[in-house]
Formats: C-alpha cells, sequence, structure tokens
C-alpha cells in the first residue's frame, strides 16, 4: 500500500512540473513561482526516496543512506548504472533544497526541467514498482 501511495505521490508531481516545464515562460525573478517548483520538485524527490528506501527495506537490503540504497537497487538489477546516477543527482538536489534553500543555482532547477529527469524518475520508478510485483515484493 505505501509503494502505491509514493507512486501516485511521485506521478502527481510530475504532473504538476509538467504544467510549468516551458522554462521559457516562466518568469524567473518571481519568488513565489520558484519557490513552487522547488517544492514540487523537493516533494517529488522525497517520495522517491522514501519509495526507494520502502523497496530497499522489502529486498531485506541494508541501507544507511538513500545513495546506499541506490547501490543496492543497482547490484540487484532493478536499475542500470545510469538510472543509478540519475537517482543519485536527484537525491543531492534534494539535500541541497532542503539543507541549503538560500544557496538554489536558478540555472540548475531551469536544466533540470529542461531536461525532464523527474520524468524519467517516474518511469524509472514504475518498471522497479513492475519488478516488485512480479517477486511479490510490494506491501501486502
Amino acid at each position: 500500500m505505501l509503494h502505491e501511495k509514493l507512486l501516485e505521490d511521485i506521478a502527481r508531481h510530475v504532473a504538476l512540473l509538467n504544467e510549468v516545464a516551458d522554462i521559457e515562460r516562466i518568469d524567473w525573478s518571481n519568488w513565489q513561482i520558484l519557490y513552487a517548483i522547488l517544492h514540487a520538485l523537493q516533494i517529488h524527490a522525497q517520495a522517491t526516496i522514501n519509495y526507494l528506501l520502502h523497496t530497499c527495506s522489502r529486498m531485506l537490503c541494508t541501507c544507511e543512506t538513500p545513495i546506499s540504497c541506490v547501490e543496492c537497487l543497482k547490484n540487484n538489477a532493478l536499475i542500470t548504472d545510469d538510472e543509478a546516477d540519475l537517482l543519485k543527482k536527484m537525491i543531492r538536489f534534494r539535500n541541497i533544497l532542503v539543507h541549503e534553500y538560500g544557496s538554489i543555482d536558478v540555472e540548475r532547477v531551469k536544466n533540470i526541467l529542461k531536461e525532464r529527469g523527474y520524468v524519467k524518475v517516474l518511469e524509472m520508478v514504475k518498471k522497479i514498482h513492475e519488478v516488485l510485483k512480479t517477486r511479490g515484493l510490494l506491501d501486502p
């Protein structure tokens, strides 16, 4: 049940981010818009991290950090090296959002929206979700 809820949260925030993905039309000087985008990215990342950590727990992986969880998923062939790299970037960006909010690089945010990595993360989580379903590892 937790897997499903987290997957829904990730998808909902991808939809919200897609609404503002046209970076040329965003007024980047408007702090309210910027903070709304940052918040959506933060919730998307946190829901993804929670999904990954819960997955590692269900797989009986001992992981002290989200990065070590990503390594566990890679070692168990649930994600590729490239997918692991993307997840690690997302985790590091989320850490900056949470712990260094005042030092956000707007160009980096624009690049995230332009590259649509958040959509790639959703697709990756959906793929993991299907594997977990076939292995009987989703929440009862």
